[in-house]
């Protein structure tokens, strides 16, 4: 009975952490300028949370022509696609604060995003040198 329940929680165990490593694996990476520009909402509203300003920089680079010339990517070219950020960021929030990005104090990251078959599973922000 023993080698039942360790056979059956090998089984378990390749076959959840599998799937669990799977949705965790980096779809693609960027580096981006996070600069003032991108504090703010296409309406003017400005953005206190660092998730914000990574999916306002897409729409920047994406909708507005790319005004800090950061590099492109090929995943965030949509609204719904950009929204999906929200909620599924990660940072080093005493390092990365919107006001420190208003003041030019930081602003070249590293986007990393982890996820499998076009979902987003997890958006970490590295800062980079630059």
């Amino acid at each position: 009975m023993r080698y039942f329940y360790a056979a059956l929680a090998l089984v378990l165990l390749v076959t959840f952490g599998s799937s669990t490593a799977k949705a965790q694996s980096v779809m693609f990476e960027y580096y981006a300028t996070l600069s003032p520009r991108d504090t703010y909402s296409s309406q003017g509203v400005p953005f206190d949370d660092v998730c914000a300003i990574v999916q306002q920089d897409r729409a920047n680079v994406h909708r507005f022509g790319n005004p800090d010339g950061d590099e492109p990517d090929s995943f965030f070219t949509t609204p719904e696609r950009r929204a999906m950020i929200a909620g599924k960021c990660d940072y080093d929030r005493t390092h990365h604060t919107a006001e420190r990005i208003r003041s030019q104090n930081i602003g070249f990251v590293l986007v990393r995003v982890y996820g499998s078959g076009g979902q987003i599973a997890r958006v970490r922000i590295f800062e980079a040198a630059g």
